[in-house]
């Protein structure tokens, strides 16, 4: 169990978690042709986009800052004021830029920068923006591009792609990103397209299709339900051949194709209006099948580019009520070989007994162990549980094992993942080769609290004690021994602030103080005095502790929050806003 709510942690783990709600947003990638102030383009852009109604918005040919902030009034928040906000940076050489919008109630951007993926003047650098869900708290990258236009600048969109390939390579492996614009790629064979899309000696920013049609895309009818330009043809005097080129793409990174918890969805990519009928056409001639009359004319009236959007899953974590938590970690013993003493240790936090019958242990690959036991296999409260490779004291090192599980703990990056019968994750800890964890050889890796966030590096020491053939650790024992206990900062007197933020929606965090070892009943009740949830209720030592409560299943209005702590009871008010 932990203090803070985790949805950044693996959770992927089976490819399905039971306890697990999904929430699903519509990501778009829309050229919108050299946009400043155009009046007469104004209401069908707003067509477009209102018949879409994208979540997540990424923009080309937007020009300067001018065309970023009429886009945003004049379109986006034209009915709806404050429904979008946007991200943009007026890059100093092109005329006309990449912007990203977005829906401020379903997504926070964190950070917005270029990426340096070109130095000819004139052209433009990839958009980055860091965001997260705000109901999950789900962090992604989105890159927006504009590579360099035309059938003789093919050199040069394979060296913008490089670059950004480059770049996304230094990216952590588990990073969820994705890329959208206009690439202008003629073909998948194009220089450009192979280097962001190839495997190579780090892929960890490798880009997939997700609809993986892959081929020569230029006026070719095999791919005429994915071409994306031109939605005018020569007859409207805007732009030559009709819809027959691929330039638009939304590509994604192999955490968003493969299960994790940010998904794409399935069969969810579209050219916005392409029904696969218009091939080397306008989309607006005579009958489109996929969107009104009025929608078509809009796409053609807009732009000479017709939109690209998809769906993205973001999988919320359903918290568990146990109250288990890893607290030692012996990963890499030195007095024994690896798959003889390799051990870890559970403490149970909770007020009463808990079955571990059936539950299961894993890491983010494919090792796993299921607890089995013929009835019952109990952890009483405060009690600490070995669970080893080697239930031989002779062999293991001298430990005590009380329960032998089946696979091997990474010495340098590995994952420790607990999950209850029911599916739902319990706790989990992701250690990083020394990065923030400590990276012992012949000694533990021990939690320095049980009541504090394991998956925080910080919150770990090396154990000195030693035990057995003459490791370091405290098999079954509190981690006494640890010398950062010493150093926490005890506060001064008992404090129970605010939440922040107040109002909220629908997760805000709770923050107390105790000066003492106390036992915390922590409860959130309605204004009838009804209680709604019990957020804790556990022994804790001196320290500071922020928890996060997500209501998502409670309607709005007023709700109390008390806290009882020994000699020590308050409560403090907290408003829902939905």
């Amino acid at each position: 169990m932990r203090v803070t709510v985790k949805y950044s942690v693996i959770l992927w783990v089976f490819g399905l978690l039971w306890g697990q709600t999904s929430y699903d947003h519509t990501i778009m990638t829309y050229n919108i042709l050299n946009y400043e102030d155009d009046d007469g383009r104004e209401a069908d852009m707003r067509t477009v986009i209102h018949y879409v109604s994208p979540d997540i918005l990424m923009a080309e040919e937007v020009h300067n800052t001018n065309g970023f902030n009429h886009f945003l009034s004049d379109v986006l928040n034209y009915d709806e004021p404050g429904l979008y906000e946007g991200a943009f940076i007026d890059q100093p050489t092109p005329d006309i830029d990449i912007a990203l919008f977005y829906k401020p109630d379903l997504f926070e951007v964190l950070s917005t920068t270029t990426i340096d993926i070109t130095s000819q003047w004139g052209h433009r650098d990839a958009l980055e923006c860091i965001l997260v869900h705000e109901t999950t708290g789900i962090e992604f990258r989105l890159f927006g591009v504009h590579l360099k236009a035309g059938t003789d600048s093919e050199t040069e969109r394979e060296s913008e792609a490089d670059n950004l390939r480059e770049y996304l390579n230094s990216l952590n492996p588990n990073t969820h990103f994705l890329v959208l614009g206009d690439f202008n790629f003629y073909k998948s064979d194009e220089g450009g397209f192979h280097r962001l899309t190839e495997s190579q000696g780090d892929n960890d920013g490798q880009l997939f299709d997700p609809i993986d049609r892959i081929g020569y895309w230029h006026n070719n009818s095999s791919f005429a339900d994915v071409h994306t330009q031109s939605s005018r043809d020569y007859y409207q005097n805007q732009n030559y051949g009709g819809i027959d080129d691929r330039f638009d793409f939304i590509l994604a990174s192999s955490a968003v194709v493969n299960f994790t918890e940010l998904n794409y969805v399935n069969d969810s990519y579209v050219a916005f209006g392409n029904d696969g009928e218009h091939y080397n056409q306008a989309i607006n001639e005579g009958s489109n099948y996929v969107v009104p009359d009025n929608v078509a004319d809009a796409l053609v009236a807009a732009s000479d580019h017709i939109p690209v959007y998809m769906e993205l899953q973001f999988m919320g974590v359903t918290e568990s009520s146990y109250q288990v938590v890893i607290t030692e970690i012996m990963q890499n013993p030195a007095a024994v070989y690896d798959r003889y003493g390799e051990w870890f240790e559970l403490y149970n936090a909770d007020s009463v007994a808990i079955d571990l019958c059936n539950w299961t242990i894993k890491d983010v690959d494919n090792d796993s162990s299921v607890v089995e036991c013929f009835d019952y296999f109990w952890i009483d409260p405060g009690q600490y549980l070995v669970f080893g490779r080697n239930s031989d004291s002779s062999s293991n090192g001298g430990v005590h094992i009380d329960y032998e599980f089946s696979f091997t703990l990474g010495n340098t990056y590995d994952e420790l993942i607990l999950i209850s019968p029911d599916g739902i994750v319990v706790d989990s800890v992701v250690w990083d080769d020394g990065a923030t964890f400590p990276d012992p050889t012949g000694a533990s890796m021990a939690l320095v609290d049980p009541a504090l966030d394991n998956n925080l590096g910080s919150n770990w020491v090396i154990s000195t004690r030693p035990y057995g053939d003459g490791d370091f650790g405290t098999p079954g024992e509190a981690n006494y021994d640890v010398s950062v206990v010493e150093e926490l900062v005890i506060p001064e007197a008992f404090r129970l602030y605010q939440n922040y933020p107040n109002p909220f929606n629908p997760v805000t965090t709770i923050e107390y103080q105790l000066p003492n070892s106390s036992f915390v009943d922590l409860v959130v009740y309605n204004i009838q005095g009804q209680l709604i949830e019990r957020l804790v209720h556990v022994q804790q030592s001196p320290g500071t502790y922020m928890i996060k409560w997500n209501a998502s299943n409670v309607s709005s209005g007023i709700y109390f929050y008390k806290i009882s702590a020994g000699e020590y009871t308050l409560s403090r008010k907290l408003l829902l806003l939905k």
